[in-house]
């Protein structure tokens, strides 16, 4: 009689939080990625899923290892948005949301090179900012920092980082490199196009 209860007990607990958790999508693209999931990490309902699940790393500096996904719409159209999402960890290990950012990849574009046209001609225009070739090369979570690396020209990339920073709450600009893919690097002042904080980064910043 008291294991019938006791399991009785369980699937009580089970159905209250499924309930509690019937709103959270967890859509994931690579079925692994489902068991790495904290149950406090949702991205919104609708055709959309995880596409990455990042390297644990304490990005806020406070001491405890935070959880960074990608997400996008599950079937990419011309002109749709990638997007990256932080959860900070808690004293209790679990995870609450902080903020997602629409910037840190390119527009979403079937292909980037000259000859392609989108099906939406209000597209070219931006299409045409990428000249002629898709810029993202990595983006990197660690301790206290965000580095993104991006193409720049047929024989380097540009590394860019931002440290967080406790009284914005927010990463600021530290530093860009032009980096050779021969060896060697130059330090390249972009503050003033890709600061004073990671809302500003763009990949047209020879535009501003």
């Amino acid at each position: 009689m008291k294991k019938y209860f006791l399991l009785q007990i369980l699937l009580l607990l089970s159905i209250i939080v499924n309930s509690q958790n019937i709103n959270c999508n967890q859509s994931v693209w690579i079925d692994r990625f489902a068991k790495l999931l904290p149950k406090d990490v949702c991205i919104p309902q609708g055709d959309y899923h995880i596409t990455q699940v990042y390297k644990m790393a304490d990005v806020n500096s406070d001491g405890l290892d935070d959880f960074i996904i990608d997400w996008n719409k599950k079937s990419l159209q011309d002109g749709d948005t990638l997007f990256v999402s932080i959860y900070l960890q808690n004293i209790d290990s679990t995870f609450s949301y902080f903020r997602t950012f629409d910037n840190l990849y390119p527009i979403y574009f079937e292909r980037y090179d000259i000859d392609y046209i989108p099906q939406d001609a209000t597209l070219i225009p931006l299409l045409k900012e990428y000249e002629d070739f898709y810029p993202f090369r990595k983006l990197e979570f660690k301790r206290g920092s965000i580095a993104i690396t991006i193409r720049f020209d047929a024989e380097s990339d540009l590394k860019t980082v931002y440290v967080f920073d406790k009284l914005l709450n927010n990463w600021r600009y530290k530093e860009s490199h032009e980096i050779w893919y021969t060896g060697g690097k130059s330090f390249r002042d972009l503050e003033d196009t890709l600061g004073p904080t990671i809302d500003n980064f763009t990949y047209f910043w020879w535009d501003k």
